[in-house]
């Protein structure tokens, strides 16, 4: 589960950088109340990092059994619960739109099989 599940959402990191990147207006207006354009400054600031972020999945994809692989990926679980968290408390705030939901919901998915494949990586 481990290599498939950092691929997946190395692609994913990569491909939503690009989009932040390119066209912040088209993912910041799916969950954003009132967008304004010039969100779009810090959106494609963040989009080298989200990138970046990216390229350590894929390149932590071929990790061997053992610890390291191990903690990487139950640190990936924590930046998806971390991004769920965000979501729902913009949600509960009033600044994101309902929509946001369905993300959070993704992403504590992603983190739990983040968690699925850190134990799975433990060495024996």
């Amino acid at each position: 589960m481990y290599k498939p599940l950092l691929t997946i959402t190395a692609v994913f990191a990569v491909l939503l950088g690009l989009l932040l990147l390119a066209a912040p207006h088209i993912y910041l207006s799916l969950y954003v109340v009132a967008f304004d354009g010039g969100m779009a400054f810090a959106a494609q600031r963040l989009a080298p990092a989200i990138m970046g972020l990216g390229a350590l999945l894929w390149l932590s994809r071929d990790l061997p059994r053992g610890t390291y692989a191990s903690r990487f990926a139950m640190l990936s679980s924590l930046v998806w619960f971390g991004v769920a968290a965000t979501g729902v408390y913009h949600y509960a705030a009033g600044t994101a739109t309902s929509a946001i939901l369905v993300a959070g919901v993704s992403e504590v998915i992603l983190g739990v099989l983040f968690v699925i494949a850190g134990r799975q990586m433990r060495p024996d």
